[in-house]
């Protein structure tokens, strides 16, 4: 690797540390907090806790039929004890392992660690030294341990989240980076060397 080139993958990889952890917060939070709200949804399926979750409203003055600004607002001003009471009851229902599972920690994994093998490939047109941004991930944010929504996931499948979701992940969308940009250029200066000959043509 030239000295220019290695300068500039200091520098990029440098930038892609703090977007990396950024991304993994947003893309995390994204994922499980769809999937939060899709099954806190198909609870409300279940007559039991529908009627659990009417009675307590109207316990504290609002109707089931009140509008969503109307229920935005009523739960904004509910006294902590009461917005406490109203969360236990919401999420009785909801259990983080059935929320925060293998595949989708490995989802957010091969997301976050794609996104970042492709814009540092793309950047530096290398992808040979991208695996030290999952070993710094994994330094930073050391999933096996570090998190207790996933400690459920078991040992094997964490492996496979960091082999797979991160490392592998990274480099083949390096490469796919580093490649699409090694043939932009390739076809840019074809481009030139064509105008060039076509000016030679001319002149001659």
């Amino acid at each position: 690797m030239k000295d220019n080139n290695m300068k500039r993958v200091v520098i990029v990889y440098l930038i892609l540390i703090p977007v990396m952890w950024l991304l993994t917060e947003t893309v995390w939070g994204g994922v499980h907090g769809t999937l939060g709200g899709i099954k806190i949804g198909k609870s409300f399926q279940d007559p039991k806790k529908l009627n659990e979750v009417t009675a307590f409203m109207k316990k504290h003055g609002i109707s089931e039929s009140a509008s969503k600004s109307e229920s935005k607002a009523w739960i904004e001003n509910l006294s902590p004890e009461d917005k406490k009471e109203f969360e236990k009851i919401i999420m009785q229902s909801v259990k983080i392992e059935e929320i925060v599972t293998f595949g989708s920690a490995l989802a957010v994994c091969v997301i976050v660690f794609g996104l970042i093998g492709l814009i540092s490939g793309a950047t530096t047109k290398t992808w040979l030294v991208v695996g030290i941004l999952p070993g710094i991930s994994f330094l930073m944010n050391n999933p096996v341990i570090r998190f207790n929504s996933i400690l459920h996931i078991s040992d094997s499948q964490k492996i496979i989240m960091v082999l797979i979701g991160q490392v592998l992940a990274s480099y083949v969308f390096a490469f796919i980076g580093a490649s699409l940009c090694k043939s932009r250029e390739k076809i840019k200066k074809q481009k030139m060397e064509s105008l060039n000959n076509g000016v030679h043509t001319d002149a001659e």
